[in-house]
């Protein structure tokens, strides 16, 4: 059986069989939109487009046998490897020369998440002030007034969804070009992205709900049923372990949905399969990244113009790190 190429980002990662390759797709080690190539094809193809690919091995028999991925298990073993100290580098390498670009692009990007949220918020105290004076409005009115609410509910949800994928797409932009680009920050309600992006969402939040009842719902029962709060306290401790860990896996679904074009189920696939191989180092990430938010909190919000820009990029290093770059030049 004739060997699969495989290039990631412009560079050869080696020659594999086909059931090394379903291994590596199952296993996180190879990602859907890495190109394979071999004899009689015309051009490379993505691998998640190679349809006699054989049915993938169970995890304890892929990691018994780690000749068989060849020079992949001796250099790619694992997705990319983060690198605390590099990504803070890249971020502020990336950061002098566009400062104006990037602090433009936040301040942007705190208007945009601002204004949608101005019409719910004047919405809600009208609605309690007529409510208190006792003043019935004509139904028509009433229902007039709940579908502005209902409209504007959704562009908000719809837009405070879509934003932040574009918003992390222009910082990746900025460090694999090392030029920002304003047009970038919308890069989530072009083509479909939009779709993928609000499913991706979708799926996440019918997960919790999901998750919170199957948890939450029994230790919330034995409470009322024993007049204790014990059993509701546990089964949110309980809840919080999954929820943590998955939030954490969650972190690059975004980025992969408007950079790779990867659908929303792949794209929390290989966000969370990637991450679990790391968790704790994308998991201290997040934090040195959350004290740089604090930070910029305290200096009277204002620092958060400097330090929200330099999170995003460093963020975006590290998923530059742990997938690869995709536009590297060449094949």
């Amino acid at each position: 059986m004739a060997l699969i190429h495989v290039n990631r980002g412009g560079k050869t990662l080696g020659q594999f069989s086909a059931q090394a390759i379903s291994d590596g797709l199952s296993a996180g080690t190879f990602l859907p939109d890495d190109l394979g190539w071999k004899e009689a094809m015309d051009s490379w193809q993505p691998l998640s487009s190679f349809a006699d690919l054989p049915p993938p091995r169970a995890l304890s028999a892929i990691e018994a046998a780690p000749p068989a991925l060849g020079g992949l298990a001796r250099d790619f073993q694992m997705p990319g490897k983060i690198h605390y100290g590099e990504c803070f580098r890249a971020a502020w390498a990336c950061f002098r020369p566009n400062w104006g670009t990037a602090l433009l692009g936040t301040i942007i990007f705190f208007v945009i998440s601002g204004v949608i949220q101005i019409p719910m918020q004047v919405a809600q105290p009208l609605i309690q002030h007529y409510a208190k004076q006792g003043h019935v409005p004509p139904l028509w009115v009433m229902v007039a007034a709940g579908l502005a609410f209902l409209f504007l509910w959704l562009v908000s949800m719809v837009v405070s969804s879509i934003l932040p994928a574009g918003f992390m797409y222009f910082f990746i932009q900025a460090l694999r070009t090392q030029q920002a680009k304003l047009g970038d920050i919308f890069i989530g309600f072009r083509e479909k992205n939009w779709i993928q992006l609000l499913l991706a969402i979708l799926v996440w939040t019918l997960g919790f709900v999901v998750l919170a009842a199957m948890l939450l719902g029994p230790g919330i029962y034995f409470s009322v049923t024993t007049k204790s709060a014990w059993p509701a306290i546990g089964a949110g401790v309980v809840l919080a372990i999954p929820l943590v860990y998955l939030s954490f896996g969650m972190t690059f679904v975004l980025p992969l949905i408007v950079d790779r074009k990867l659908g929303f189920w792949a794209a929390i696939v290989t966000s969370i399969s990637t991450v679990h191989r790391q968790w704790l180092r994308v998991f201290g990430l997040l934090v040195l990244v959350g004290l740089m938010m604090v930070a910029g909190v305290l200096a009277c919000c204002v620092g958060l113009l400097v330090t929200l820009p330099m999170g995003y990029l460093v963020l975006g290093q590290g998923y530059r790190q742990l997938f690869g770059d995709p536009r590297a030049p060449g094949l």
